[in-house]
């Protein structure tokens, strides 16, 4: 099984999202950091595939916001992606980070405490990401959350701190550091990273990041008057904003990633768009809410095979129907003889994600197991970001077989 903090090394690789200018008050400067550049390499064409989906939570111009980047990495031959070893991640420029409470973290409070050794302000972003190896014939699978501190001033420029945890199977812990460059247009910032191999077991290839989801800075549902967020620039070009990736891979071969988050509404049309100066708002439109939740119904069918066993856990990965569809991951662990509980992650066609855990309890009947409980919707990721609901009903059956092929059916009303 792979391990946490080798696992977490790979998450390196798609952090961009961090490479922010840093603006406190209106006077702070950009910061400047060197990395190896990964682009300056050779370019082999790869059997791996990267896609990288920005989002905006707000999206207004000049609008203090929240940009949640998703990554995917996919194999046109084994199913699991090779392992990535260096980046290079570009994002728009105009596009800054704003620290209302200059407060930093350093690598040993992280280890010692983790997230709880760190000022609240220091915090910039949080996400989560699934890492494979493929042992054999089965395929292997962890689960890693991620956060992102403000790290202590260098003479190099302002720094930036990941923590990275495991929880499915160890739960283990790491730190990593990182700083940015800056990017010609229509670029502004660059992270450039270089990502060492991540063992797993004897004799088995190295781990490999599948997918990946980071929000930074907080969306106006969830800020707080010192909460750091990201502003969004003023105009926007008027093929949206530009972001684009350059990886190689541990066989030599190197892809690339290109997208393009579209302007607001307001702002689409030809040519570049500026944010307009607002009339004061009336009392009554000041105390107007800046989100207003939304109530809808999820319901999401899966049909999942086996990818690894250990103890009394089932990691099963398959093919989501309904409300979300897309890739789905559940984790069964069996914790008594009619007790168990499960965690599932979805990853929609779309981009985003959703990831709730529930309990309940199960029954064997010839030759399968049926179980049913109820679940909460912890944390999303992209146009998800927001999404929360508790209460919802889940049931499905494990067939009793050498592969342990599930069936899971999620139903109930969620809020974003």
């Amino acid at each position: 099984m792979l391990g946490a903090r080798r696992i977490a090394l790979a998450l390196l690789a798609v952090c961009a999202p961090l490479a922010l200018p840093t603006q406190v008050g209106a006077t702070r400067a950009s910061p400047k950091v060197s990395f190896a550049k990964a682009k300056d390499a050779a370019l082999v064409p790869s059997t791996t595939s990267a896609t990288i989906t920005p989002l905006f939570t707000p999206d207004r111009l000049g609008a203090k916001s929240a940009l949640t980047i998703t990554v995917g990495y996919s194999s046109s031959v084994s199913g699991v992606p090779q392992p990535v070893r260096t980046s290079v991640l570009q994002l728009p420029a105009g596009l800054s980070l704003e620290i209302p409470s200059l407060r930093s973290c350093s690598p040993a409070q992280l280890l010692r405490r983790g997230v709880s050794g760190c000022p609240r302000q220091s915090e910039i972003g949080r996400g989560h990401a699934l890492a494979e190896v493929l042992a054999g014939s089965l395929r292997l699978t962890e689960s890693v959350g991620l956060w992102v501190f403000l790290g202590e001033p260098s003479d190099a420029g302002p720094t930036f701190e990941i923590l990275a945890r495991g929880y499915t199977p160890l739960d283990e812990r790491m730190v990593f550091s990182g700083t940015v460059l800056s990017d010609h247009a229509p670029y502004g910032e660059e992270l450039e990273l270089t990502i060492p191999p991540i063992p797993t077991m004897p004799y088995e290839p190295d781990a490999s990041i599948v997918a990946l989801s980071l929000t930074i800075g907080a969306s106006e549902h969830h800020r707080a008057h010192d909460v750091n967020t990201v502003v969004m620039p003023s105009s926007c070009p008027s093929a949206g904003f530009p972001f684009a990736a350059e990886f190689t891979y541990a066989d030599g071969s190197s892809g690339s990633a290109v997208a393009a988050a579209p302007c607001p509404q307001t702002a689409q049309g030809a040519g570049p768009r500026r944010a307009k100066r607002r009339a004061p708002a009336r009392a009554a439109e000041r105390r107007t809410p800046a989100h207003a939740s939304r109530t809808t119904s999820l319901d999401e069918s899966g049909h999942l095979h086996l990818t690894s066993k250990h103890g009394f856990t089932l990691n099963e990965q398959g093919t989501a129907t309904g409300t979300a569809a897309g890739t789905i991951y559940a984790h069964l662990t069996a914790v008594s003889t009619s007790r168990l509980t499960v965690e599932v992650n979805i990853y929609p066609r779309g981009g985003g994600s959703i990831s709730g855990y529930g309990t309940g309890s199960y029954r064997k009947v010839d030759g399968a197991a049926n179980f049913s409980g109820t679940m909460s919707i912890n944390r999303g990721g992209g146009s998800y970001t927001n999404i929360h609901g508790s209460d919802l009903a889940f049931g499905g059956t494990i067939e009793e077989s050498d592969d342990d092929a599930i069936t899971v059916h999620v139903s109930g009303k969620v809020s974003d």
